[in-house]
């Protein structure tokens, strides 16, 4: 248990407090910095910061689950409806629709919009330019945008999960 709970705390706190930092300071950040931020982005991406955070998020969710069957005795039904099973369940279901929405939503964005900025320097004629110039800006918005409701989600996991021994 103490190890199981290690993790998950650990990689809990790393995935949150990655996830706000991004959704905050990051991605506002490279967009503010138009074109020179897919630079950013894509460093990001070779030091593996999309393999990194879905690591992170199994992680945690994975100890979580297992945390939730040992303490609620096998998911007992009396455990669900307790307070603190509530507050477990509803922090862990917060948890599983940030990671699925960032697996299915924000990932692939930002993967798009690296290889758009990788061969825009192919681009030659200006309309063209323009295109992709907008295809990237209409990504980083989804990203930047997922990204606020990851962070929001995850903000609530971990507030439900501070709380709910003692309800």
């Amino acid at each position: 248990m103490v190890a199981l709970r290690f993790i998950h705390v650990v990689f809990g706190a790393l995935w949150v407090g990655m996830a706000v930092y991004t959704a905050v300071f990051l991605m506002p950040a490279i967009q503010e910095a138009g074109p020179n931020g897919g630079k950013v982005m894509m460093a990001l991406q070779r030091r593996g910061i999309l393999t990194v955070l879905p690591v992170l998020a199994v992680g945690t969710l994975v100890s979580g689950l297992w945390l939730y069957w040992r303490v609620s005795g096998g998911l007992t039904a009396g455990f669900l409806i307790s307070g603190p099973g509530l507050a477990f369940g509803s922090g862990g279901l917060a948890s599983i629709v940030a990671y699925g929405l960032g697996i299915t939503t924000m990932r692939p964005a930002m993967l798009r919009v690296a290889a758009l900025m990788q061969g825009l320097g192919s681009v030659s004629s200006e309309p063209d330019r323009q295109v992709r110039m907008a295809d990237i800006q209409r990504l980083r918005g989804r990203v930047a945008l997922t990204g606020r409701l990851v962070a929001g989600l995850l903000i609530l996991a971990v507030s439900a999960m501070a709380v709910a021994r003692y309800l």
